[in-house]
């Protein structure tokens, strides 16, 4: 093997910079029933994980997972959802995980010629593949996970310009 300078924590570095090392892959399935030309059923599932080695502990904060925000569990502010079970209303912290479930269903529907509305539901969470102590529950459990997905229930307007769409959605925690 090659020797690699190292810094004080014992990190290996590159042009004096410590690097991580961690294996990552997601899966994103989506399925559009078109209903008829102004009306269809959506589904999306994703799940990923991502696993540090060697030179990491941890993942890069860039690369975790995180659960809440607009295109994920809509209910939740941008990476206030999870970990696991872990639950602290105090935290105002960004949250992140190793690993990532979501599953989102959306009716959608033409309200007028460039004015359309969606109704969904998102079902998802983040974990740890590790006890965290940080965040106690955190850790992902297959005979627990189930018990832990956070659900919400939402409408939203979709302004459908066909340059261009925007989109603004509203939803409500229905399970934490």
């Amino acid at each position: 093997g090659i020797d690699a300078p190292t810094d004080s924590l014992g990190n290996s570095l590159i042009f004096g910079v410590p690097f991580a090392q961690y294996f990552k892959v997601d899966a994103d399935f989506r399925y559009y029933n078109i209903i008829s030309k102004n009306t269809s059923f959506v589904v999306r599932f994703f799940a990923g994980v991502a696993v540090p080695y060697g030179n990491a502990s941890s993942l890069p904060i860039e690369k975790g997972y995180y659960g809440g925000g607009a295109n994920g569990m809509r209910g939740w502010p941008y990476r206030r959802l999870g970990p696991g079970a872990y639950s602290n209303p105090n935290d105002n912290y960004d949250r992140m995980g190793e690993i990532q479930g979501e599953f989102n269903m959306e009716y959608r529907f033409t309200v007028y010629k460039w004015l359309k509305m969606a109704l969904f539901t998102d079902f998802g969470n983040i974990w740890f593949i590790h006890e965290n102590e940080t965040y106690p529950g955190g850790q992902f459990k297959w005979d627990s996970f189930i018990s832990e997905l956070a659900m919400d229930l939402g409408v939203g307007l979709r302004f459908d310009f066909n340059f261009f769409v925007l989109r603004l959605d509203g939803a409500v925690q229905a399970r934490d």
